[in-house]
């Protein structure tokens, strides 16, 4: 039966299966090589940004630390699929450090017991915990700066802790924004509409509902005309970080759907952009409880928003005017391109105006909610205000940035009786001017675009990418030039992806104008002409400017200032610097350390060393393990007395009824052939070494001296990929395990070689190691020996230059065969040395 089974060999399924198994943890195996390598380069562009302090700012830490801890997290979860349940103590590591490094975040504030809902008049801004910014700023400029604010009254903090605690809902909210991947759109939008759901279908509490509609009723019993519109008011919402347009505002909402729009502004803090908004800038979700606003509503005839300075030119002595006929939703969310006025703040006269065609116009219906009504054409191009309108919407707006001593944000509405309603104000980030890009003269032929209206400064080059919906979010490139209809706040997505961005329609008080200063995105609202550029082009957009240029020029673009930290932000900065540490810190570095374990990564790149140590161990255990590799190896058809024999990890081979043999200059393999080639070259020598005959007798008695040296290979084993290797390679009474992995990405690739026993006295086989890692030190390698072990690595290096090294350590490794039978003395250990490194060209 035995005869019959080596003659025969297993079934053709059992070979099948056990090929695929090998190969399915192979592939497991690149893949945690593949993420392992994307978060190392995600912690040295952070490492880059923490050392060179201009490129750096809050919310690009905030979002690489973001960043890595996702790829972490998958690097363990492909670890523990790879190597099973030894490495699952991995996780909790990691969650300790996790833990660890977010307790260095500023202390974050409680909300603070307060009535569930709070008039404006009681209000100012040092109720800011408990209503949010924009109740605590509508009530400080009603209360304290006597200004034309429409009556109202917030809805606090503590009533959402309320909802949220009476419907217990608080841990599965964290628990599902624990593990959402926040540059996966599709994953994201299933985690935003789960939360959604789950605040929608919860009961307002009984006691909480019966203080809203009683302040409701009371606020409606002194207004005028009945309607009303509900805000968001996050806790942190226009401070430091604006959340602008992430949170959903109802207009003219009707008592019996008071509740449920409450519940819908609840929930929208949880929309796909806003969540977006709230991890890349690693925001505690609690430290955002969500106040409300309700307020009467203004039947706007024209609305808009006043910048008290132009956040493009800050040493311009004019105020910025942004005005559309109608409600303003369609100005702030970019729907409507509006009329542009600069006002002097000297004399508050108009000093320049551009008034834009508005073909529509929002306005309130009788039954409850808006509807888009159409503007007579002769009305179109009318000023949707009058310079006697302009003069006073200035005077008020500069008593406010007197109030708040800066520059404001105020969005504003006047009714169809003339009358000015301040609706919000909130302060302004101001662009540092900049100065203008210096285009060589030879491409100013190559202007594509001019025109549209800059938001914010800057130049990005790369390819044009349309955005034709929502839906189309997922496939946007990293480094596309982006162009969308309208500046909806949705993209904020993935603004973190673009170079530039370019919108057909929009104004400069758009909520996404506010969101592409904060984060420093060249953009040009306002251009119809950029849907025309064909998808993929390669542009360059000066946003500074309003300039579009074919072709990709990013030397144009200018090295960033450094950014100074605002005050409130510098504990932030502090603190991000020290979870940092928590990130890159290296002190799991040297595999035979005792240290070297899960429980002693003290960092997450402790835990990718360790990962990838361990990973390489694991499919090297793996596959020197696979049984019956007999049954699936094809034999390397060569002259050189070696049996080795081929597995392909990326071939299905067995198939067929082909061969079952490889010629040597047939090797699917870049590494095997670069590594095969080095030995062809020196060959095989006709007889053992012949330098102390005493002692090569003393070692192999009568076999050889028999001549039965030729049968000097037990089997061998190659397993390979196109860019991959691993050979168990025996040679008389030596044992080596070379590892490679070749591919056009430095960062990925490594050679790794094990070398131990040998047939001659301890003395001579630790001379042997010594002059294998001088060669090899020549090459590049770094050693570690051990009396007669040596563990040798090189990495980090191109595809050409790797497979040059193998193709050294490939001679080296014939060269000295069976060398240490006549290392008898250092000197003689010396001359070869000499020797080699002429014969090998490492004399430099």
């Amino acid at each position: 039966m035995k005869l019959l089974r080596k003659l025969f060999g297993r079934p053709q399924e059992e070979r099948l299966a056990t090929l695929k198994k090998i190969q399915e943890k192979f592939s497991v195996f690149q893949s945690l090589l593949d993420s392992h390598n994307q978060v190392l380069k995600t912690i040295s562009r952070l490492e880059e940004r923490q050392q060179n302090r201009q490129l750096a700012s809050i919310d690009s830490l905030w979002d690489d630390f973001v960043q890595i801890q996702e790829e972490v997290r998958e690097v363990i979860e492909r670890m523990i699929e790879l190597g099973g349940q030894a490495y699952i103590p991995l996780r909790s590591q990691f969650d300790s450090i996790l833990r660890d490094a977010e307790s260095l975040l500023p202390e974050t504030q409680p909300i603070p017991k307060d009535d569930f809902v709070i008039p404006f008049d009681r209000l100012d801004k040092t109720r800011l915990l408990s209503v949010g910014g924009k109740a605590a700023n509508l009530g400080e400029l009603k209360s304290r700066a006597d200004m034309p604010v429409p009556d109202g009254f917030a809805i606090s903090a503590w009533a959402y802790k309320h909802f949220i605690e009476a419907n217990q809902l608080q841990d599965r909210i964290k628990k599902l924004l624990a593990n959402v991947r926040i540059r996966r759109y599709e994953h994201l939008q299933i985690v935003s509409d789960d939360i959604r759901e789950m605040v929608n279908f919860r009961q307002v509490p009984e006691d909480l509902a019966s203080a809203i509609c009683s302040a409701f009723d009371d606020l409606a019993s002194r207004s005028s005309q009945g309607r009303f519109a509900l805000r968001s008011s996050a806790v942190g919402e226009d401070g430091t970080f604006t959340f602008a347009g992430q949170y959903i505002t109802f207009l003219n909402v009707r008592r019996e759907a008071l509740l449920d729009r409450y519940k819908d502004i609840l929930a929208s803090k949880f929309t796909p952009s806003a969540i977006s908004y709230l991890l890349r800038h690693a925001l505690s979700e609690m430290d955002l409880a969500m106040g409300v606003v309700c307020m009467e509503m203004v039947d706007a005839a024209a609305s808009g928003v006043v910048y008290t300075q132009d956040p493009m030119n800050p040493s311009g002595a004019y105020l910025v005017v942004n005005s559309i006929f109608g409600l303003g939703s369609y100005l702030v969310d970019g729907t409507l391109t509006p009329d542009v006025f600069h006002v002097s703040r000297a004399d508050k006269n108009v000093v320049f105006s551009r008034v834009a065609r508005k073909p529509v116009q929002l306005t309130m219906r009788p039954e409850g909610g808006v509807a888009e009504k159409p503007i007579e054409e002769s009305d179109q191009q009318r000023p949707s205000l009058s310079e006697e309108q302009l003069r006073l919407l200035a005077e008020y707006a500069l008593k406010v940035e007197e109030h708040y001593g800066g520059p404001q944000d105020i969005e504003w509405a006047i009714d169809r009786s003339g009358t000015l309603f301040l609706l919000q104000a909130r302060p302004l980030k101001l662009l540092q001017p900049m100065a203008k890009v210096q285009i060589p003269e030879k491409f100013r032929s190559a202007v594509l675009l001019e025109g549209g209206t800059p938001i914010c400064y800057g130049v990005g080059a790369g390819p044009v990418f349309h955005l034709r919906s929502v839906s189309d979010l997922e496939e946007v490139p990293q480094g596309a030039v982006l162009i969308a209809p309208n500046p909806s706040p949705k993209l904020v997505t993935v603004m973190d992806r673009m170079s530039a961005l370019v919108t057909l329609v929009g104004g400069v008080a758009s909520h996404l104008a506010t969101l592409a200063r904060e984060l420093s995105l060249p953009t040009i609202v306002g251009m119809p002409q950029a849907s025309e550029i064909a998808a993929g082009r390669l542009v360059t957009v000066d946003a500074s400017n309003g300039v579009i240029y074919d072709g990709s020029h990013p030397e144009w673009i200018p090295p960033k200032e450094e950014a100074t930290p605002a005050p409130e932000d510098a504990s932030a900065m502090a603190a991000l610097e020290s979870i940092i540490e928590r990130v890159t810190r290296l002190s799991v570095i040297h595999p035979s350390d005792p240290k070297f374990t899960p429980e002693n990564c003290r960092s997450m790149h402790d835990i990718l060393r360790f990962i990838h140590q361990k990973s390489m161990e694991e499919i090297f255990s793996a596959l020197k393990g696979t049984s019956h590799k007999d049954d699936i190896g094809l034999r390397l058809k060569t002259k050189i007395p070696l049996v080795i024999n081929i597995i392909y990890l990326d071939k299905d081979y067995l198939g067929g009824q082909g061969k079952r043999w490889v010629p040597e200059n047939a090797i699917e393999s870049l590494p095997m052939k670069a590594l095969w080639e080095g030995i062809l070259q020196e060959g095989w020598p006709s007889r053992p070494v012949q330098g102390d005959l005493k002692g090569f007798l003393a070692v192999v008695g009568t076999d050889i001296s028999a001549g039965h040296y030729q049968e000097f290979s037990e089997n061998s084993y190659a397993f390979l990929s196109k860019e991959y290797m691993l050979l168990n390679l025996r040679m008389g009474y030596h044992f080596s395990t070379i590892e490679a992995l070749v591919t056009t990405a430095p960062e990925k690739n490594y050679i790794r070689m094990q070398f131990k026993l040998g047939g001659a006295p301890l003395e001579r086989r630790i001379r042997r190691i010594w002059l294998i890692c001088e060669l090899l030190r020549r090459v590049g390698f770094e050693n570690f020996s051990e009396g007669d072990f040596l563990d040798t690595t090189t990495a980090y290096q191109g595809p050409e230059e790797m497979l040059h090294r193998l193709h050294l350590l490939g001679r080296i490794t014939i060269l000295t065969k069976q060398l240490d039978l006549t290392l008898s003395s250092d000197a003689r250990a010396r001359w070869y040395l000499n020797d080699f490194v002429k014969k090998l060209g490492l004399e430099n």
